[in-house]
């Protein structure tokens, strides 16, 4: 049996992140992506469009000292939507291991591009003491 299309595109992708390599995230995401991010991400909470997107990635990484990492898995995909389980680790700058198993929900476009991304953090009285104790400082207002 086959995979879908759109589980093979989300794997790969994952398998980028996985390696540092944020660039293929781009290439899936429609211009005007909207994405919403649960409490793990702190005070980033919205973006609005890739260049937004990519600003909040950027800033994020940052408040972790560049230690921000993903391992994801895609565990269902169809021409709707894929659901994919990643495991987003860090360490803030004094020390405090940021530590989170999430759930990213993207929506496919019929031309096959993500126009919106939710993520569910399973972990999310950890990530909510986290940014209690390391406050990220966002460029601008992303909730």
């Amino acid at each position: 049996m086959s995979n879908h299309p759109n589980f093979d595109r989300t794997q790969a992708v994952l398998d980028a992140v996985r390696q540092g390599d944020h660039a293929p995230t781009f290439s899936l995401l429609a211009a005007d992506v909207a994405w919403e991010n649960g409490p793990g991400a702190g005070p980033w909470h919205r973006a609005r469009g890739q260049d937004d997107l990519a600003l909040m990635l950027m800033e994020f990484g940052a408040s972790l000292g560049g230690t921000f990492h993903q391992d994801g898995r895609c565990i269902y995909a169809d021409d709707r939507m894929a659901i994919s389980l990643i495991h987003e680790t860090g360490e803030a700058p004094g020390g405090d291991r940021f530590d989170n198993l999430a759930v990213y929900i993207s929506r496919f476009r019929s031309d096959g591009q993500v126009d919106r991304v939710w993520t569910v953090d399973l972990d999310a009285e950890h990530c909510e003491a986290f940014w209690q104790k390391n406050s990220g400082t966002p460029s601008k207002d992303f909730s």
